[in-house]
């Protein structure tokens, strides 16, 4: 087995009269999440989201990202930071209604943000370093190891076939966010086992395939296999999806912390070099720093040139921005000991301070596409660093959170949504999207210990 140092435990709070302005906040949102079933019943009334003409409601009770798994990371924090105010019977509570959906409805979604992953997530989060819940726990990672299991040999046939999908690999639904979940639990012999299975069943993402006259990258993601309609049109020959929501970077950092963990598989640091390598190649150096495209359209790779302009509207996200591609490479270079990949991951966060002035591109405060996101990978990379221009950019990027917080809200923060060409502010009551990830972030900045729940984001 490797022996590593870093272990992405460091941890800087925040100290003085920001923590009391933080305390202040957080207490009044919390009150707002007291009863799970008030909350599921506000955002019941809130309008769905319409894509590609078809309405996807905002809430569903048993998920990570907009239901009662992603608020129950927000209580095993209060916990741990309030630990005699009773939020871990809150906790408790939300737990009973992820118990009664799964029993009565039934899962058979593993994803970590829409399945049985977030799940042991979240009771993970609030069983005390694994002293409480262990036979829910049990119970339901040998049903998760059981599905997974079987999905692994479909997985296995479909990608050697050149049938390879973005939502199987990615962190929202596929195998990068299931893997970092299975990390949690090695303990298991089933679990270990599982890790282990993905990270050799990565090889053939990191492998190659033939598309017509080309010998491209597996990971290509043929037109048929995008999301949206637009994305269709836009990319009709497929594209090449960096992201750490969709795209290799979540592999990447997944391989990554596996290496960083102990795992020493054949092939483990040549597909993390077949990755990181690609995306460094299409970093752009602006006059306001390094950037990544969030996609590679096919004509591009062929040329081997952007032909767009890729800083166009661009936002610095968790999903598909500079802080988790950067966040990406650091933990490439950390866990091949590659210098140039951390102190590219390091510089691209510090030119961050360069886009400040406009907030990153970004209008709310919430995790996935937000100023909350940005902040808690800023501050991530500043505790492991140290660095006092990070600290600096993460002392701005919280003033300008705690700004956004609105006592008119229903949750306390608003997320933004383009409306019919307007930006509309929607009541979001979630882990992704919603005031609970925002709540989330301001309350671990108090805490004196590094937190876990952000294994959900693939940084440590």
């Amino acid at each position: 087995m490797i022996v590593t140092s870093y272990k992405c435990n460091n941890w800087i709070p925040i100290e003085g009269s920001m923590k009391d302005k933080i305390s202040a906040v957080l207490q009044e949102i919390a009150e707002r999440y007291k009863n799970p079933n008030q909350v599921r019943s506000w955002m019941q009334k809130v309008p769905p989201i319409e894509v590609d003409g078809k309405k996807i409601e905002r809430w569903s009770d048993e998920t990570l990202a907009s239901g009662f798994t992603g608020i129950c990371l927000f209580m095993g924090e209060l916990d741990r930071i309030y630990p005699e105010d009773g939020w871990d019977i809150i906790g408790h509570q939300y737990l009973e209604q992820i118990q009664m959906f799964v029993e009565q409805q039934g899962l058979h979604n593993i994803s970590l943000y829409s399945g049985l992953a977030g799940i042991l997530l979240g009771i993970h989060s609030l069983s005390k370093n694994g002293t409480r819940y262990q036979a829910m726990l049990d119970s339901l990672a040998s049903w998760f190891e059981e599905i997974v299991s079987h999905k692994l040999t479909l997985y296995r046939k479909e990608w050697q076939n050149g049938r390879l999908q973005m939502s199987q690999y990615d962190t929202i639904s596929g195998l990068a966010g299931i893997g970092r979940i299975t990390m949690l639990f090695l303990n298991r012999p089933g679990m270990h086992s599982i890790w282990e299975q993905i990270i050799e069943l990565f090889q053939i993402m990191c492998g190659e395939k033939n598309t017509g006259s080309y010998t491209v990258p597996a990971w290509h993601i043929s037109p048929e296999y995008q999301f949206q309609e637009g994305e269709k049109l836009q990319y009709p020959q497929g594209n090449f999806n960096l992201g750490l929501s969709h795209g290799i970077a979540g592999p990447l950092a997944f391989l990554s912390l596996s290496a960083l963990q102990g795992a020493n598989a054949p092939l483990l640091k040549n597909n993390i070099h077949s990755l990181a390598e690609f995306i460094n190649r299409w970093k752009v150096e602006e006059k306001e720093g390094i950037i990544w495209p969030g996609r590679i359209s096919f004509e591009e790779w062929v040329s081997d040139y952007l032909l767009h302009d890729c800083t166009e509207r661009y936002r610095d996200s968790w999903c598909y921005g500079v802080p988790g591609i950067a966040r990406s490479i650091w933990l490439a270079g950390q866990a091949v000991h590659n210098e140039e990949w951390i102190e590219t991951g390091l510089t691209a966060y510090l030119d961050i301070e360069k886009r400040l002035h406009r907030k990153g591109g970004l209008s709310s405060a919430t995790l996935c596409h937000g100023i909350g996101g940005l902040l808690h990978l800023v501050q991530r990379m500043y505790s492991d660093t140290g660095h006092e221009r990070l600290g600096m950019i993460r002392d701005k990027l919280l003033q300008d959170v705690l700004n956004m917080f609105d006592a008119n809200s229903l949750f306390g923060f608003y997320d933004h949504t383009l409306l019919e060409d307007r930006l509309e502010e929607i009541d979001e009551a979630g882990f992704l999207n919603g005031s609970a990830g925002v709540a989330l972030v301001l309350a671990s900045l108090i805490g004196d210990k590094s937190p876990d729940w952000d294994a959900a984001f693939l940084i440590r």
